[in-house]
């Protein structure tokens, strides 16, 4: 996780005209809560590097409080 975010690694794939689209998949003991909200951040822009990012949705674009993130590891 990176600023408190999960981050998930994307695969880029061409479909069968050409157009590219990018798929993830994940299997980890995460819960998310979404009922106050999320933001899905997704960076494309450097070959290699795509990751969809998982945020606690904020009202205001700022930082994530560590405290309010809910986004929990189960064991």
């Amino acid at each position: 996780m990176s600023n408190y975010n999960l981050s998930i690694p994307l695969t880029k794939r061409e479909d069968k005209n050409g157009k590219t689209f990018y798929i993830a998949k994940i299997k980890t003991p995460v819960q998310i809560n979404l009922e106050p909200g999320a933001t899905f951040l997704v960076f494309v822009s450097e070959d290699g590097m795509e990751e969809m990012q998982i945020a606690p949705f904020q009202e205001k674009f700022e930082r994530a409080d560590k405290k309010e993130t809910e986004i929990v590891q189960r064991r």
